[in-house]
């Protein structure tokens, strides 16, 4: 018996006090055969809609034999280094007409096509159970023939790989093989959520392989975003190789992939309909890893978390360890790096303007200067200093500092550089 999350026992158990049987079918059963949490329900009753829509009042009529059922919520992440979710059920209770077994025959794959009923008794007309044990892709039908009015199913099988592991069986290879042009039509939102599916399973790095294998990686990145260059190419079968290592954090494991196109690394991420948030993330990683990663003392760590804030801080970081598990690298810098922060914050260095001891109003109030957009500029620069030793986060040498650059251009100009005696 599969085990079902409490809102689809709460479900059967009214079917159940009403006298009918619900049967799950589906991705639902798949995924919780394979120790995933589904958040959608396909679920199969004899019983009248209008009796259902009775029993479920809150349910959403779709059509004209389904209720669809939303106990889902979404959970959004308080960090850019976790994933965004939803947690709960979402249940369409679709009235069957006619027997099951025909019912199971609309699933695209021998692993979907299962159903069980509310006691346990499973439903399995084709096979799936063996096919999911085996971790074996087998299309119900002709898949090459499905191919011509569904190319998404091209990545809804890849999405089977990078998750679950799977293999495909001859038939579906051969097909996409055959058709690997029609994946390319498909809408970039689709592929989009396939590919990001994939690259947060346990399976990505078969994922990875796959898609190179099947000459599909033109549908992701674009026509121009490949450069061909060695390096280019030994980083990609590395990433292959290792990525399964690295934490499923979606947007992590999407900068580890497009940071292998640095060449045409713009051209390869904007391919694809990202998020504008995540976008603004990913377009940044090509310049702000390499920035950080040569944060080689407190100022500059300081300058760059000041600069970028904590989440941009948080994620290039964690995005370079993740570069050292894959690369394997033995990276000094890293080390040197945690220890620096850690001082700054043990020590509760200044970073941040509110860390000062002083504000705009004090700069005015000291008759610097009477204008508010002036002293908001002077107190700006005075984070330099203070960066530079945190011994200098006193309030008099920071007003001596703001009337320094209020005076001269130079000193203002000149503020980072550090004079040799």
């Amino acid at each position: 018996m599969i085990k079902r999350p409490e809102e689809i026992g709460k479900i059967i158990k009214t079917f159940d006090r009403a006298g009918y049987d619900v049967i799950s079918a589906g991705q639902c059963v798949t995924g919780s055969i394979l120790g995933d949490s589904p958040l959608d329900w396909d679920m199969y009753t004899e019983c009248p809609q209008e009796k259902i829509r009775e029993m479920f009042p809150e349910g959403e009529p779709i059509g004209r034999r389904t209720t669809r059922i939303d106990y889902s919520r979404f959970v959004e992440s308080q960090h850019v280094n976790e994933a965004d979710h939803f947690e709960g059920v979402v249940a369409d209770i679709i009235t069957l007409e006619g027997p099951i077994e025909e019912q199971l025959q609309i699933y695209d794959f021998t692993c979907e096509a299962l159903g069980e009923h509310a006691n346990g008794v499973l439903i399995d007309p084709v096979d799936g159970r063996k096919d999911i044990k085996q971790k074996l892709l087998k299309p119900v039908g002709n898949f090459r023939a499905k191919l011509k009015d569904k190319p998404e199913l091209i990545w809804k099988a890849l999405r089977y790989v990078g998750l679950y592991g799977f293999d495909l069986n001859r038939e579906i290879y051969e097909a996409i093989q055959a058709n690997r042009e029609r994946a390319v039509v498909v809408d970039k939102e689709i592929i989009l959520f396939e590919f990001t599916s994939a690259m947060i399973g346990d399976h990505a790095g078969k994922f990875l392989k796959m898609l190179k294998g099947l000459d599909l990686l033109e549908a992701i990145i674009g026509p121009d975003g490949e450069s061909g260059l060695p390096r280019e190419k030994k980083d990609y079968k590395k990433l292959s190789e290792r990525i399964d290592e690295t934490k499923k954090i979606p947007l992590r494991r999407l900068g580890l992939f497009y940071l292998v196109f640095e060449k045409h690394y713009d051209k390869a991420l904007h391919f694809l309909p990202h998020e504008e948030e995540s976008l603004d993330y990913l377009e940044e990683a090509k310049r702000l890893c390499p920035k950080l990663y040569f944060c080689k003392n407190d100022e500059m760590l300081k300058n760059f978390i000041y600069n970028y804030g904590w989440d941009k801080y948080h994620f290039y970081d964690r995005l370079l360890k993740a570069q050292n598990i894959v690369y394997e690298l033995d990276n000094p810098q890293q080390v040197a790096r945690d220890a620096i922060l850690n001082l700054i914050l043990y020590e509760k260095q200044p970073i941040f303007l509110e860390d000062l001891v002083i504000d705009a109003d004090d700069i005015i109030e000291e008759g610097i200067t009477d204008d508010p957009e002036r002293a908001q500029y002077l107190l700006e620069l005075l984070i330099t200093p203070v960066h530079k030793n945190r011994w200098n986060n006193e309030r008099d040498k920071l007003l001596k500092f703001a009337r320094s650059f209020n005076k001269s251009r130079l000193r203002r100009a000149f503020r980072n550089v550090d004079w040799i005696r």
